[in-house]
């Protein structure tokens, strides 16, 4: 993984929406549906963008995931600081990464060591969708513990998806050596 990496439009895109993550604490509460929007626009078109230009990279993905989780978990403590949603949403928010966090001495070998880099599965592209519902839900004053269920509910799935595909290769039993019969 190099840095060089993110030398592109793909990463640009990305960058921007880790800085709006990043100002979400700061912007007032009214302002904060139109910065989400456009943080979401920006993950839309950065795969796309990476994919058409051939600047897909390990390194682009995992700045993506991060710039992910900046937006998110600052946007939901904002919107818990300004008494928008209970603290409990974050739990459901966040059940895949909560999960997810047992896995880093784990998952940092495999980011190190350039193998079993993170692939979205179908059940985080799930958890994504559900975590937006309910995100756009409470911005927009709705009843959002549906989608909090939801998005909970499809997080420890993908979580635990995510721990049984990184952890398979370490749990197999080791094969014997093969033996030669001359």
């Amino acid at each position: 993984m190099h840095f060089a990496d993110l030398a592109n439009a793909a990463s640009a895109l990305t960058l921007l929406r880790l800085l709006l993550g990043a100002l979400v604490p700061f912007a007032g509460i009214d302002a904060l549906a139109w910065l989400y929007g456009l943080a979401i626009l920006t993950d839309v078109l950065d795969g796309p963008v990476a994919r058409r230009q051939g600047t897909a990279s390990p390194a682009g993905a995992t700045l993506d995931a991060w710039a992910d989780k900046v937006l998110h978990v600052n946007l939901a403590w904002t919107l818990v600081n300004a008494d928008r949603m209970p603290a409990a949403y974050m739990l459901a928010w966040f059940s895949r990464e909560l999960i997810q966090a047992a896995l880093i001495p784990v998952l940092v070998h495999r980011w190190r060591t350039g193998i079993g880099q993170p692939q979205t599965s179908a059940w985080g592209r799930a958890t994504a969708i559900g975590l937006f519902l309910a995100v756009c839900s409470v911005l927009l004053g709705l009843e959002a513990w549906p989608a909090t269920l939801l998005t909970g509910l499809l997080g420890t799935v993908a979580g635990l998806d995510y721990a049984r595909v990184h952890l398979s290769p370490l749990l197999a039993p080791a094969r014997p050596p093969e033996v030669s019969r001359c």
